[in-house]
């Protein structure tokens, strides 16, 4: 493929500004998701969501300066990493500082595998059938969460109805739009689906947010638990997986020189990156695979175009007024939000399933169905239920995406392994 910029060549700099502000518009959708998390950790407190959102902003913005800059070197949007919603909100029982001592300790652990080079070890874990297993898990165990949001307050047939045709407008959309455009489409459905929101439902008034003032609130007071450590480092395996892949795809794509010193920096930074996220409270970062399609629509690899982008998410996050909108949205265009990620992601499985064409035999389809299967039914698991585990193991056993990763790399590894049926 023909760029007209490649890696390390900088555009004029009224050009660099338009690229990079055509990555942020693509960035900032990526931590919009996110206000779900903020609302059902802080549930009324504005201020709390408002900063929660600000943070992330800053981490988000400062790992994408710093891989263009000196990690992978390549032009990669950072955003909140998906897996590491399921994980957050399957380990809440474990209190919050706790759940995010968990994020800072594996954000550390990526650092010193990346380092140690067992990178290449750890990837041949992760067989085609245990990525596709993996993508779906996610999707499933989130659902009783967005069940959760879309039907939480207001009329629930109207909620049921407003859902269905949200979904597939949004992907209608998604189809209609051209090339990069389609980036812009969580966007225009959150803002129309807002707008519907309101034509039926009272407008809350924009509550003062200001800013928090107490050190506790800006860094976590660290709380180790081995059951949160040992269910977030499961998810960190997954995010460690995403990361390669989105690397590689950029590195196949723009043929990078020296791919090997590239994955081990990109993961290290994504590593510190996770680290930082941990001590500040907020989710951990970690590269899309979104950039392909924007390289290839734009033609530009240049990863200096990345920069403003980076720096303006982190003026963003200094624009507290705007921030505080996100904690307006409707528990229903959240939980609308998250079900177009689900969908997202269960698609991401079935392309790649046929892609790779590693699901030849029942065994290989067992390898993935048989995971799918008990991580829903813990996902779906009665909290009268959860309450018998023993604490200390509550946020593993509790948690459908971990037992259905453990289950799969069991069955493709030591069951179903090299058995054809």
């Amino acid at each position: 493929m023909k760029l007209r910029y490649g890696l390390d060549e900088k555009p004029p700099m009224w050009q660099l500004l338009m690229y990079g502000l055509q990555w942020l518009i693509i960035s900032i959708p990526n931590v919009l998701t996110v206000a779900m998390l903020a609302k059902l950790q802080f549930f009324d407190d504005v201020a709390m969501q408002t900063l929660y959102l600000q943070k992330l902003y800053v981490v988000v913005g400062l790992v994408m300066v710093v891989q263009a800059l000196w990690g992978h070197r390549m032009p990669l949007v950072v955003g909140p990493a998906a897996v590491l919603i399921v994980g957050i909100l399957s380990a809440q029982s474990a209190g919050f500082n706790a759940v995010y001592t968990a994020i800072a300790v594996c954000g550390a652990a990526v650092f010193l595998i990346s380092i140690s080079g067992l990178i290449g070890k750890i990837q041949k874990i992760f067989t085609p059938r245990i990525i596709i297993t993996i993508l779906g898990l996610i999707s499933m165990t989130l659902a009783p969460v967005f069940l959760g949001l879309i039907f939480s307050e207001g009329d629930l047939l109207f909620n049921f109805a407003f859902t269905i045709i949200a979904i597939i407008v949004t992907f209608f959309i998604n189809d209609r739009l051209p090339g990069v455009w389609k980036s812009l489409t969580l966007v225009i459905t959150v803002a129309a689906g807002t707008g519907v929101y309101y034509l039926w439902n009272d407008v809350p008034e924009m509550a003062s947010g200001g800013y928090a003032i107490r050190m506790s609130d800006f860094i976590i007071t660290p709380e180790f638990n081995a059951g949160a450590i040992i269910s977030f480092l499961i998810c960190f395996f997954a995010l460690l997986i995403n990361e390669l892949g989105s690397i590689q795809s950029v590195k196949d794509m723009t043929k990078a020189d020296n791919p090997e010193k590239r994955i081990s920096r990109g993961c290290s930074v994504t590593g510190l990156g996770n680290a930082l996220s941990g001590m500040l409270g907020v989710i951990g970062p970690v590269d899309f695979s979104v950039s392909p399609g924007i390289i290839a629509t734009t033609g530009c690899a240049s990863r200096y175009t990345i920069v403003p982008c980076g720096i303006g998410l982190i003026v963003c996050a200094f624009c507290p007024p705007m921030i505080r909108m996100f904690t307006m949205l409707p528990d229903l265009i959240i939980g609308v939000m998250l079900m177009y990620i689900v969908v997202l992601q269960l698609a991401a499985a079935f392309n790649m399933m046929i892609e790779n064409r590693c699901v030849t035999t029942f065994n290989h389809a067992l390898t993935i169905a048989i995971p799918l299967g008990i991580g829903i039914f813990v996902a779906l698991l009665p909290l009268h239920i959860v309450a018998l585990f023993p604490p200390l193991l509550q946020p593993v056993l509790s948690n459908g995406f971990v037992i259905g990763v453990l289950i799969v790399v069991f069955l493709e590894h030591l069951v179903f392994s090299g058995r054809k049926r």
